[in-house]
Formats: structure tokens, sequence, C-alpha cells
């Protein structure tokens, strides 16, 4: 009785945990949601004051290039991290030797480098006459004087998997760590080769993982301007948050900046949708069993 007049009380008011939720909340509104909204309504407004789509008309003239390529970088990257975690994931949970273990602790080091380091190690690597272009040359591979020109979509691609792989394999591999051994061993039982257990149970079972994989990793490389800005820098095409700052720090030009920023958050916004979708129906599907099973 006690407790259902407690729940009348606070009913229609603020529960009693919420002034402790509110510092969280507030921090969150004013460093995120309050530059969020003001981004978009500013790249909505004309360098007369007046509401207009000029920052993006101007965007598209300047930077369509530039939105194509860092599209086509955000999309083929993330596909082959994905690729790259998962073959990894499944050699680390099928394997069960002294190499596997070994890599289980090493790989996970690049997690904790940030950005920054990695685009000053990529830049140093990945030189004309860097590490890379001498060791290919004492190989007898290229020509020094000819070296690999991969200060481009090439070494972006290298540096974001670099990067991200290691950060993807530590989410699926978690997940295919949570799938109990008895699945994969009925399949061995019945003949099934890896192919299919990797395709019909272990990818599959492990689906919430992966898609969360998936937008993280989206989500960074369309953030990141340390390691386009050091390896491609002033060169054309560029990522659109090379082109962000190049905006803001020469021209003072935040309507167009804000007008880019506008089509990073679509691009972002595509991958969160499809996540929300997809998890509303896993939790639809679980309410159903429970139903069901009730």
């Amino acid at each position: 009785m006690a407790v259902t007049q407690t729940r009348l009380r606070h009913k229609g008011g603020i529960p009693p945990y919420g002034l402790l939720l509110l510092p969280a909340v507030g921090f969150m509104l004013l460093v995120y949601a309050y530059p969020f909204v003001s981004s978009v309504i500013t790249s909505f407004v004309s360098p007369s004051g007046g509401l207009s789509l000029v920052n993006f008309q101007k965007t598209i003239d300047l930077y369509l290039k530039d939105i194509v390529f860092t599209l086509l970088v955000t999309t083929s990257n993330t596909v082959m991290i994905l690729v790259a975690a998962i073959m990894f994931a499944v050699y680390l949970r099928m394997s069960d030797t002294a190499v596997s273990r070994l890599l289980s602790h090493i790989y996970k080091l690049g997690i904790f480098i940030p950005f920054v380091v990695v685009a000053q190690m990529m830049r140093s690597f990945l030189a004309p006459h860097g590490m890379l272009n001498v060791a290919l040359a004492q190989l007898g591979l290229i020509n020094i004087d000819r070296p690999l020109q991969l200060f481009n979509y090439a070494g972006l691609t290298f540096g974001f998997m670099w990067k991200l792989v290691p950060f993807a394999v530590l989410i699926v591999h978690g997940g295919f760590q949570m799938i109990d051994n008895s699945y994969l061993e009925a399949a061995r039982s019945t003949g099934a080769r890896l192919f299919h257990v990797v395709t019909r149970i272990l990818v599959p079972m492990n689906k919430s993982s992966i898609l969360v994989a998936t937008v993280l990793v989206y989500a960074q490389i369309v953030s990141t301007f340390t390691l386009p800005y050091m390896l491609i820098g002033g060169k054309i095409p560029t990522t659109i948050t090379v082109d962000i700052a190049h905006r803001v720090n020469y021209f003072r030009d935040f309507g167009v900046a804000n007008a880019l920023g506008v089509v990073s958050y679509v691009f972002v916004l595509v991958t969160a949708v499809y996540y929300l979708k997809n998890s509303m129906k896993q939790h639809q599907g679980k309410k159903v069993k429970e139903v069901v099973h009730a």
C-alpha cells in the first residue's frame, strides 16, 4: 500500500532520480545538442542574414567532388574494415594456439593510439622516401626514384584500416565469445566446413555486435579530420572535414562550413536510423518470444 501511494505521489512529476540526471543531461545538451542545432540553423542563414539555401548551393558548386569522395572513402573503408575484422575475430574465436593468444593481446594496442599520432606515423611510413617505399626498393619491387605515391585514397585506406580494424575486432570478437561452443560443435559433428560455420552460425548469431561495429566505424571515418588532413592536405579531392577547417580558418565562412557539417550529419543519420530500426525489430522480436513462451 505504501509503495502504491509513493508511485501515485510521483505520478506526473519529476521522479526522485531525475535530479541526479540533470547534470549529465545538461552537459549533453550544452556540449552536443546546442552546437548541433546551432550549426544546422546557421547553415540556412545567408551572409545578408536571411533564410536561404545559398550556403548549400555554394557547397555543391565548390565541394561536390569532395562530398562524393568522402562518401566513397567512408562506405568502402567501412566495408573493408568490417570484413577484415570479422575474419580476424573468427580466427581468434576458432583458434586456441599460442599465436592466437598473443595476437588477442597485441591487436588491442592500436585502439589506444589517437588519430593524430596515427596520422603522423602514416605520413612517415607512406612517404615517397618513407619506410615502406625504402623497404620495397630494397627488395627490388620498386624503383626508389619512382616510389609509390600513397598520399591519396590508398594511403587513407591503409591508415583507417590500421587504426579501426582493432576497434571493430574488439566489438565483433566480444559477440563471438558469447556464442556457446555447443553450436559450433554441433555444426562440426555434421560435417560443416569453416565457411558454413561462419556464415550460418557465427555471423547470424552476432548481428547486433556487427551492426554496432559498423555504425561506430562509419561515424569515426566521417568525423576524422587529422588523418585526411595530414595525408591528403590541400589536394583535390579530399574529405569534407578538411574542407570545413579550410572554410573556417581561411575564409571565416561559417555558413558553408556548417552546410558541409549538415552533409556529414546526413551521412551519419542514415546509419543511425538503420541501427535504430534494427534494434527496434530485435526488441519487438524478443517481446514476441517472451509472450509465446509465457
